[in-house]
């Protein structure tokens, strides 16, 4: 699930899951923007604290499963 849903069909702000992640809320936002990859540990923290629904490919927004993976497709992935 993506960040941004996670929040939004849980009524959380920035600030509650960061405190829940030991991070800050700019982190977060950064991450639910995806302008930033979160560390090993607060990629951790953040599935820990979302019960396992956000996933580290949530956050890196990975499409192999899918077969979207553009090193298979010659840069295509769409």
């Amino acid at each position: 699930m993506k960040l941004s849903e996670y929040l939004y069909r849980n009524n959380l702000s920035l600030g509650e899951l960061a405190n829940r992640c030991g991070t800050s809320a700019s982190t977060i936002l950064r991450m639910k923007e995806a302008t930033v990859a979160p560390s090993k540990r607060v990629a951790e923290a953040l599935w820990q604290a979302t019960d396992g629904q956000v996933t580290p490919n949530d956050l890196f927004d990975l499409h192999y499963a899918a077969g979207k993976c553009a090193c298979l497709h010659g840069g295509d992935d769409t």
